[in-house]
């Protein structure tokens, strides 16, 4: 992806956020308040709110922003592996295979070992920050019907805007968070989860041995791999743990030792 495309889809992704992030608040909330900011119920619904957004952002700007992290230049594997049989390698065919930085459209990044932690939490805030969204605009909006303040048409149309804005929005990045929570349970990347649908077709049909996938460690230590070992800091961005090429893995299997 070209670098003016992929500003563009990080400027429109930001202008998004923003427009239901902060119009909601100026044309919504606040005028049921009458514009009161000394009322402590105002500060009650939009602390939170502005909150959950900051947190969103910072996320945000952490995976446009971080290396997800490549191979080092010169770096080999133990090669003793091999002549130990620890380390299967695959025949190679045909000829050299080159690969370019891959850039996810609406990230103009990676997301690999080192910002997948902050892609998470991106997912979760977007997930709940829209949830208290809905749930704002729509009690506000019967809030200035209960107390007679007839709304302007623009204040209406921002309305149906933020709610046309906001539901899509809720339903796709909630099933792709649905999709990523189960990787996170299970420690499987988008890619592996394609070789293991593979490995179990090949298991099935008789052509390969039993295959264990080996970095499923339990439910808990998946999760704590990537957002940490304090369940309390979860949510709070965090570098990520090791290196990115080597990797715990189960008992019985090895991380080298892959289905052929």
């Amino acid at each position: 992806m070209g670098k003016l495309l992929g500003r563009i889809w990080v400027g429109g992704t930001l202008s998004l956020i923003c427009f239901i992030g902060y119009s909601s608040q100026l044309c919504v909330v606040l005028p049921s308040y009458r514009w009161d900011w000394t009322n402590r119920d105002l500060w009650k619904v939009l602390a939170p709110f502005n909150a959950l957004l900051v947190l969103l952002l910072v996320n945000y700007a952490l995976t446009v922003g971080t290396d997800p992290g490549r191979v080092p230049e010169g770096w080999e594997p133990d090669w003793r592996q091999l002549e130990t049989g620890e380390m299967e390698v695959k025949k190679q065919t045909g000829g050299p295979r080159f690969c370019r930085t891959c850039r996810g459209p609406w990230v103009n990044n990676c997301v690999g070992h080192h910002n997948y932690g902050h892609f998470v939490r991106f997912l979760f805030y977007v997930d709940i920050a829209c949830a208290y969204h809905l749930w704002m605009i729509s009690t506000h909006a019967f809030h200035s019907l209960d107390f007679f303040i007839t709304p302007s048409t623009f204040q209406i149309v921002m309305l149906i805007l933020n709610y046309t804005a906001c539901v899509p929005v809720i339903i796709a990045v909630g099933v792709f968070s649905l999709y990523h929570l189960w990787s996170l349970l299970v420690n499987t990347t988008t890619i592996e989860g394609w070789e293991k649908d593979k490995a179990a077709s090949l298991m099935r049909r008789g052509k390969i041995r039993e295959y264990r996938y080996p970095y499923h460690l339990g439910y808990l230590t998946n999760v704590r791999a990537v957002l940490g070992s304090n369940p309390l800091l979860y949510g709070w961005p965090q570098r990520a743990q090791g290196n990115g090429l080597s990797y715990p893995v189960a008992v019985g299997t090895a991380q080298t030792r892959l289905p052929p």
